[in-house]
């Protein structure tokens, strides 16, 4: 109960920080988008691995990438030392109310990404507002309605789906949008 009160708290601050806060939003794929920013959560090795392994993926199609993971055990810092396109934060990096305050979060938010990919899919505030106060040009989330401030896309995942699933999905439906489409208001 005291967790969802400083949440609570948190997401009001964020509404506050978001009235002040103007971007513009585009409509595009994967294969557009230059400059890609990636959000996610690191419990362990195989979610680092399947991050690097996406990132390496998008530097081979000559993107520049940058990959900010939230690591809840702050054993697994000592593990995962930052290198160029990767950074990490922890909760000794959030405010009581979970505002991520990390130097390298307010970088990441301050960036001019044309994509940002935030890959963790259940509810993890300090991402959201990463993702809602950051300037990218389109947003992409996990699906709920609450999501709306935060993402411009949303992918659902099914509650049986994989890490692995749904990253398969949200390459899927990047890939196949259609930038040049109207878009609907």
């Amino acid at each position: 109960m005291f967790r969802k009160i400083r949440i609570r708290i948190g997401k009001y601050y964020f509404r506050k920080e978001q009235e002040h806060h103007q971007r513009n939003c585009k409509l595009m794929n994967l294969g557009e988008a230059k400059r890609i920013g990636i959000l996610y959560t690191l419990d362990d090795v195989p979610d680092y691995e399947r991050v690097s392994d996406f990132v390496t993926r998008l530097q081979g199609d000559h993107k520049e990438v940058k990959a900010l993971g939230f690591v809840k055990n702050k054993n697994l810092v000592q593990r995962f030392l930052p290198k160029l396109s990767y950074d990490f934060f922890s909760r000794r990096d959030l405010t009581w109310f979970y505002k991520p305050i990390h130097s390298q979060v307010r970088d990441f938010i301050e960036k001019e990404f044309d994509l940002l990919i935030d890959l963790s899919i259940g509810d993890n505030f300090p991402l959201k507002y990463i993702s809602g106060l950051s300037n990218a040009l389109l947003k992409v989330g996990c699906f709920s309605s609450e999501n709306t401030s935060y993402y411009d896309l949303m992918i659902d995942p099914k509650p049986t789906m994989s890490s692995d699933e749904y990253l398969g999905q949200i390459q899927h439906y990047l890939t196949i949008i259609n930038s040049h489409a109207k878009r609907i208001q």
